[in-house]
């Protein structure tokens, strides 16, 4: 079971990545639903629920392949000029290599890069969509720190777009410095469970927009290659004010 257990977890649900790969010529499918309060500065959008489909792939040895997409609906309040709106978001496309593997029981880390391109599907008008093509690096850094307990931190930095999913994250667009840090423990070979703080920031000429978003959640093993993942995430500034995640991961 603790074999299983272990097998099975990626990084949701929380922001910060993982440095694990799917393997070659495996797959790997997970989906969230994140019901989020958003922050009163966007008014009048008032909520936001996210469905997002991730699909995975072992494309070589150490290196990952991987789509994703949103179904989102934005509730506005009755006096908008816009109305409340449903549908798709943009589609983002990304490749990940690992250039090192952690020794979990010495001193090397796992080391991970990631590369992606978000392409503008959504619909601007209705604001699903954010309009911009965002280029983003991601460096990975990952260390088992004691039995069971592991540590990853992540830097990246956005060279073009924004950061918008629907309403949420920033909307100036530029050169976008991302940054996460999460803590996650297996407390039995089935449950694992940890915090993840993850932001965002620019500064431009005429203002110096960031988010900020503390995610407190884990993930139950249920079945052979099947996990259930929930969290509940609180922020600043373009975040969310409050939200609660639910949804699953899994590996054929």
């Amino acid at each position: 079971m603790l074999l299983l257990a272990v097998a099975v977890r990626a990084q949701q649900p929380f922001v910060t990545d993982d440095a694990a790969v799917t393997p070659k010529g495996d797959w790997h499918f997970e989906y969230f639903n994140e019901y989020a309060v958003l922050a009163k500065s966007v008014a009048p959008d008032l909520r936001q629920d996210t469905n997002n489909f991730v699909v995975q792939y072992g494309l070589a040895p150490s290196l990952e392949v991987n789509v994703d997409f949103p179904i989102i609906y934005i509730q506005r309040d009755t006096g908008s000029v816009l109305p409340s709106a449903v549908g798709l978001g943009d589609v983002d496309f990304a490749g990940k290599y690992q250039l090192l593997s952690e020794d979990p029981d010495g001193s090397r880390p796992g080391f991970t890069l990631n590369l992606a391109v978000e392409v503008p599907t959504g619909d601007r008008s209705t604001q699903l969509g954010s309009g911009y093509t965002d280029v983003v690096f991601n460096s990975i850094l990952q260390k088992t720190v004691a039995l069971g307990t592991v540590v990853h931190l992540n830097i990246g930095y956005q060279f073009s777009g924004n950061t918008l999913t629907g309403a949420i994250g920033i909307r100036t667009p530029g050169r976008i410095l991302t940054g996460g840090l999460s803590v996650v423990r297996e407390f039995s070979p089935t449950l694992l469970l940890g915090l993840d703080l993850n932001g965002a920031e620019i500064r431009t000429s005429q203002s110096r927009d960031r988010q900020v978003q503390l995610t407190a959640g884990g993930s139950l093993a249920v079945r052979k290659g099947a996990t259930f993942d929930f969290a509940l995430l609180a922020g600043r500034s373009d975040s969310p004010r409050f939200g609660i995640l639910v949804g699953m991961s899994y590996s054929p």
